[in-house]
């Protein structure tokens, strides 16, 4: 039986919201371990032209560290057990994919409440992998973020 969460964050107030609420809620199954991931958008082709690899390897690894360690302090301080990972690619995809490897239990993430309209106009990181993934995934919105209450 899957135990593990998949928290998807992207550094925003909004992700560690959802991180906070997996320390109170008690939504992690005994045995389980919350997943970390944060995904990053692949760099131009004509960056990585003028950059070596090791370079760019170096910039996504410095870049997802200031992400993934402000969640992980949230959930360190609360003694969840949990492991970070990143990952380069089209956000949507690269969350249900990973959440398929590791069999998770579910995807949490935080809701930004932008509304329903401007996220049917632009699309939503979160609408995407609602569309993409068979698991449950659950949208943690800020207090206060009581724009939208149709989802």
């Amino acid at each position: 039986m899957a135990k593990d969460i998949v928290l998807a964050t992207d550094g925003s107030a909004y992700s560690f919201q959802a991180a906070r609420f997996i320390t109170q809620s008690g939504l992690l199954p005994d045995g389980g371990v919350v997943r970390v991931l944060h995904v990053m958008a692949n760099l131009p082709a004509r960056v990585s032209r003028f950059v070596d690899a090791e370079a760019i390897q170096e910039w996504y690894a410095e870049e997802s560290a200031k992400v993934l360690k402000p969640t992980a302090d949230i959930l360190n301080q609360a003694g969840v057990p949990h492991v970070v990972d990143s990952r380069i690619g089209f956000a949507p995809q690269e969350i249900t994919r990973y959440a398929d490897e590791v069999d998770a239990h579910m995807i949490v993430m935080g809701a930004h409440g932008r509304g329903v309209l401007l996220d049917a106009v632009i699309g939503s990181v979160a609408g995407r992998v609602l569309a993409l993934t068979h698991r449950p995934v659950l949208l943690i919105q800020q207090p206060g973020d009581d724009q939208d209450k149709t989802r």
